[in-house]
């Protein structure tokens, strides 16, 4: 074959080779004109074959598929920032800087495919596909953003880029600071984001330069703070590998949506005590155990608490009684422990204590009697009537007594609203039986009857020691020990009352022959029968023992392996050294911690305090009685989120995502206070995701009042 015409096959050879790799890595052409641009000098590039050697043929399939070597070693020479990676090209100069910090300016921004390598030709032939190039190489070099990267790169020769970025940035921080720090202190004293811009023009007036003034960007660093916060705490829970227990309950919002708050309990050694925090408000679209239950392990996810930290650390779940929580067969705790079968499922002591109380007057009849009594009282007092209620005011005033304050008694509210609703009544008889003498003679001669007072002195006594107990059992501070503890005290209460006489039993006698009562004429009315007193006293003794003194849950009470650690609960007639019974249940207890109790350490333990009351406990003692305390013993602190939650998301703010909802409140819960909180961690933060600073005027403005010239003529007046 002769030379010329094989020179003619292999260049074709190569045209087929090059143009089935350019379909290959090019799908989505599209043709460009060749116009000639203003001071660009339009030149046609000759196409050059060349046979690759075989020690550049890595180099060329990393370049263009419509370039050769000569052509990328011309242009990378003339264009000191350009790069090419993988057949693409990027500018090594924007992927340093990547953003223009103070530098930025409306409607200018450093192109995101230049910065990650992203450029590569259009057009469906070479010589568009490398015109292509060409523009485009031009168009970035030309282009006001990389421009601006040019000076920032100038002015960083004695200095980083990073450096650099943030000395110009400082010089609008403290105006960003200003800012986080307003938005800061409405959701910390729960006002309307949208009280932004008042606030900000304010500062502009005293000179302060504020483009972020709107509603929409007090959101967006709101959204921040809460997330920066929790991505803060929660990690520093994990990385000390602290032990849990999560606290949930249900509730809707004001504009009837079901949602789902979350509380974890964690112990870390740096605290004396355990420390409750909030985790989130969730949105439920469905009510199912199974639904709680995915949302909830999804939420912890989010946080960083994985399944396998959870398998190694979480030791309780605690909620109230609600079936759908607690349920034995299909309740969210049910199908937790399918995932965790070695937490301690716990019901709330103040639920629980409520029930007692329920129980033991539910199989009382005069005790259902008394409490419709008290009911009536509370639709009267409670009903829109525009004449009993100006009667009402009249007689109130005149005695000073609020009598709007009675409620239900024995109702579904905890022991003390009870003990409140019953205390009014107790302070304001002598003015409801002036004021049913009038219109209800009926009630009127029950209050006349002293077996209705005797009733209500006994009824009062014994919600005070609920109520005591009740308020004890929310406190923070409050462990499943000291409940024990303050449960039993109770009890003993509720038995001296059995044999004695109350408080305000003690009283009657004394009331009836008082001034204020003397208006009453008492009787004894056989029709209405007085209260059982010894049995009441006995069902309620009874079922708190049985309510809150037991766990259905285990084979044996908790409370016994959590006493192994308390001395005072010891049996010291039946201990010995080594004490074998003990250990065999201390085995047990580190299964149900999830944390190794040394033996010696125990041994030691045992010894010193059977010698001695005030010994040194060892280390990991102490570390275990810190882990048994971290178990929640109610879920009051939901209810107090829910509180919370009903706080901000008013009537007049109902249109609240419960996303947002939940960022107000990890603000509210887990900020410091205004005082001693920095911003400027945040602010930087902020400005690192891309987001704009105060002094940025590419945000979106707040709209401007309109002042309208017939306003402004009084003050053109001479």
């Amino acid at each position: 074959m002769p030379k010329r015409q094989g020179d003619c096959l292999h260049f074709l050879n190569v045209k087929k080779v090059k143009s089935t790799e350019s379909n290959d890595t090019n799908k989505n052409h599209c043709g460009l004109s060749k116009a000639k641009e203003p001071n660009f000098e339009y030149v046609e590039w000759p196409i050059i074959e060349e046979k690759p050697s075989c020690s550049s043929k890595e180099e060329i399939d990393n370049l263009p598929d419509c370039w050769n070597e000569k052509q990328a070693f011309m242009f990378t020479e003339q264009y000191k920032w350009l790069e090419i990676k993988e057949g693409k090209l990027g500018c090594k100069d924007c992927s340093t800087v990547r953003h223009l910090g103070s530098k930025a300016e409306k409607h200018v921004h450093v192109s995101k495919e230049w910065i990650a390598y992203l450029v590569t030709p259009n057009g469906s032939n070479k010589t568009t596909r490398q015109a292509s190039l060409r523009k485009k190489i031009r168009e970035h070099d030309v282009s006001k953003a990389h421009g601006k990267i040019q000076d920032l790169l100038k002015e960083s020769v004695n200095d980083s880029i990073s450096n650099l970025v943030h000395k110009q940035n400082n010089k609008n921080i403290d105006s960003t600071v200003k800012v986080f720090n307003t938005v800061y202190s409405l959701v910390k004293h729960n006002r309307p984001l949208s009280d932004i811009e008042g606030a900000t023009e304010l500062q502009e007036k005293n000179g302060e330069v504020n483009c972020l003034n709107t509603r929409y960007s007090a959101t967006r660093i709101a959204e921040h703070i809460a997330k920066e916060m929790k991505m803060k705490i929660f990690k520093n829970i994990i990385e000390e590998n602290a032990k849990i227990c999560i606290i949930i309950d249900e509730a809707s919002t004001v504009s009837k949506k079901s949602t789902l708050v979350i509380y974890l309990q964690c112990t870390i050694q740096s605290a004396p005590a355990p420390i409750m925090l909030f985790v989130a408000l969730k949105e439920l679209v469905s009510t199912t155990a199974e639904y709680i239950l995915n949302t909830l392990l999804a939420t912890l996810n989010d946080c960083g608490f994985t399944k396998e930290y959870l398998k190694a650390n979480l030791i309780a779940f605690c909620s109230d009684g609600a079936n759908i929580m607690l349920g034995i067969k299909s309740g969210v705790a049910t199908k937790l422990l399918e995932h965790f079968p070695e937490i301690i499922i716990w019901n709330c002591l103040n639920h629980r204590l409520q029930l007692s109380l329920d129980d033991s007057i539910s199989e009382i009849k005069q005790v259902n009697h008394f409490k419709i009594f008290l009911d009536k009282i509370y639709c009267i007092y409670h009903q829109p009537n525009k004449n009993e209620t100006k009667l009402l005011g009249t007689v109130a005033k005149e005695l000073e007594i609020e009598i709007t304050k009675i409620g239900r008694v024995l109702g579904p509210r905890w022991a003390a609203c009870s003990l409140q609703a019953a205390t009014a009544v107790w302070h304001a008889y002598p003015v409801l039986y002036m004021h049913f003498s009038r219109s209800y003679s009926g009630l009127a001669k029950r209050l006349a009857n002293i077996n209705f007072l005797k009733d209500l002195a006994l009824m009062i006594d014994i919600l005070e020691e609920f109520s005591l107990l009740s308020t004890a059992l929310q406190s923070r501070s409050t462990n499943i020990q000291k409940a024990q503890k303050l449960i039993k005290h109770t009890i003993r209460a509720l038995e001296n009352l059995k044999i004695g006489t109350g408080k305000y039993e003690s009283q009657i006698e004394d009331l009836i022959k008082s001034d204020k009562f003397k208006d009453i004429p008492f009787n004894k009315n056989n029709k209405f029968n007085a209260l059982p007193r010894n049995i009441l006293l006995e069902n309620i003794i009874k079922h708190m023992n049985l309510r809150l003194l037991s766990d259905r849950n285990h084979d044996e009470s908790i409370f016994n392996y959590f006493d192994l650690l308390e001395p005072s609960t010891w049996p010291y007639e039946e201990i010995t050294s080594p004490w074998i019974t003990g250990e065999k249940k201390l085995f047990h207890l580190c299964e149900i911690l999830k944390y190794e109790i040394d033996l010696n350490d125990f041994r030691e333990f045992v010894n010193n305090s059977i010698k001695s009351n005030n010994v040194s406990i060892p280390t990991t003692i102490q570390k275990a009685k810190k882990i048994i305390s971290t178990i929640a013993i109610n879920s009051a602190e939901a209810e107090r989120g829910f509180s919370l939650m009903n706080i901000i998301c008013t009537r007049v703010r109902n249109s609240l995502t419960v996303d947002h909802i939940s960022d107000l409140m990890t603000i509210n819960l887990l900020g410091k206070e205004l005082a001693d909180w920095d911003a400027t961690p945040f602010v930087k933060s902020w400005s690192n995701c891309n987001h704009r600073l105060a002094t940025d005027t590419r945000v979106r403005q707040k709209s401007t009042k309109t002042f309208y010239e017939n306003q402004l003529v009084i003050w053109n007046l001479q």
